[in-house]
């Protein structure tokens, strides 16, 4: 059995996330062999919008139909057009992460176009699930919900004494578009006084809807002369406040011992900031799902806050990696919460609503230490059974109408498909 892979990388070395190597791996590992190709190689200017002019489309996807494939699994709707999903004879999936916003759109047609497609759909959020529901007509039959899944076997020893009091794994984002923006806005009063409304509008509602609704139009105007889609702007806008949350958590909780194991972002903040510089963990990016995990498992605590662009009922991998760790999980709080949905009414997790209770939390279980290992290893249950990615790849073998190899064939393959050979 044989399928490909339509992942991306956002990095120079082109290494998709840990939670995508971990399904390709999972995918080899009950024996289907994996072609990868990149959609951050195919798309223009490696974002999520328009194709790549130095590549020929119509090569790659003649490329992909002589493959043969049994099964495509799309991230985001990586690589979907139209003549691409008639080049693959088994069934497509797309596994849908992001809000609908921020998915590749090839074609940069509507937000829901790819929803239309006879393809199957892996929404992992209630929210995202939906909107699909709400927009796209006669989905039901094709809408799957799915939970983010982990490897509870890198548990390491519990017996071990914890290095970290309170560990976070987390970002500061940004780009150098971002950077490029606040230059223009330094010496633009009118960009600047754009920085300062959306900013306000986003911390207060979550995003920009309100520009388009009532807030004053030359925003919107000036917004159009930027070479940027609005939904891209909102999208930086939503970063810059995930980094003042972000900021102001690291400084609540550096006194209580936090471990941050941040980007190199976080590194131009070590020489004007002290809560930085005490927080922060020297060393290699932690950047492997093997690492993530030993992070975790060496800390007491382990805490979860999402960025602002994505949909806060939803759980992300990193929830799931905690709960089958030695650390207890505290994560950001939201009515209604997938948590629920998917681990039951009495899901044990602690979550905060702000930043107040996030420290009160943090110091309470740090005080109760019998309090704090029950319900680790009451989170620890939750996730033994049917939340490792073998689980899940087996779950989408099902979804396309296929079953496990019966392990006869020949031994399965994992290829990296390099775009750039494919020159227009």
């Amino acid at each position: 059995m044989k399928i490909c892979l339509f992942g991306y990388a956002w990095n120079p070395e082109n290494q998709p996330d840990a939670y995508m190597i971990e399904t390709i791996s999972a995918f080899a590992e009950i024996g289907v062999s994996v072609d990868v190709y990149l959609a951050s190689q195919f798309s223009e200017g490696r974002g999520i919008y328009g194709l790549n002019p130095a590549l020929s489309t119509a090569a790659i996807v003649e490329h992909v139909r002589a493959q043969g494939y049994d099964m495509a699994l799309a991230f985001n709707n990586a690589m979907l057009l139209p003549e691409m999903l008639a080049a693959i004879p088994g069934r497509v999936v797309t596994m849908v992460v992001d809000e609908p916003q921020h998915l590749f759109n090839h074609l940069r047609g509507g937000l829901y176009d790819v929803f239309h497609y006879d393809i199957e759909v892996v929404a992992l959020s209630s929210a995202l699930e939906r909107r699909l529901l709400a927009n796209v007509s006669g989905i039901q039959p094709r809408l799957h919900f799915m939970s983010p899944v982990t490897r509870p076997e890198l548990r390491t020893d519990p017996a071990e004494t914890p290095r970290h009091t309170i560990s976070w794994v987390a970002s500061m984002v940004g780009d150098t578009n971002l950077d490029q923006y606040f230059e223009l806005a330094a010496n633009t009063p009118g960009y600047y006084a754009l920085a300062q409304l959306c900013l306000d509008i986003v911390e207060r509602d979550g995003d920009l809807r309100a520009l388009k609704t009532g807030e004053p139009s030359q925003a919107l105007e000036l917004i159009g002369t930027l070479p940027w889609s609005f939904d891209y702007f909102e999208m930086q806008m939503q970063n810059i406040v995930t980094n003042r949350q972000r900021l102001s958590v690291v400084e609540r909780l550096a006194p209580h011992g936090l471990a941050l194991f941040g980007n190199s972002n976080w590194r131009r903040l070590m020489a004007s900031n002290k809560a930085v510089l005490d927080a922060f963990q020297p060393g290699p990016a932690v950047a492997s799902h093997a690492d993530l995990r030993k992070v975790y498992d060496a800390s007491k605590i382990a805490i979860n806050l999402p960025q602002r662009h994505v949909s806060q009922e939803a759980i992300q991998y990193r929830v799931v990696d905690i709960m089958a760790s030695n650390a207890l999980l505290i994560t950001h709080r939201s009515d209604p919460s997938d948590l629920y949905r998917i681990f039951g009414e009495d899901c044990p997790v602690p979550t905060f609503g702000d930043q107040d209770e996030l420290e009160r939390l943090c110091a309470h279980y740090l005080r109760n230490e019998d309090e704090r290992l029950a319900v680790v290893h009451a989170c620890n249950a939750l996730v033994r059974q049917g939340f490792s990615f073998r689980d899940r790849a087996l779950d989408l073998l099902r979804i396309a109408g296929l079953v496990r190899p019966n392990g006869t064939g020949a031994t399965p393959v994992m290829r990296w498909v390099d775009l750039t050979p494919f020159g227009a």
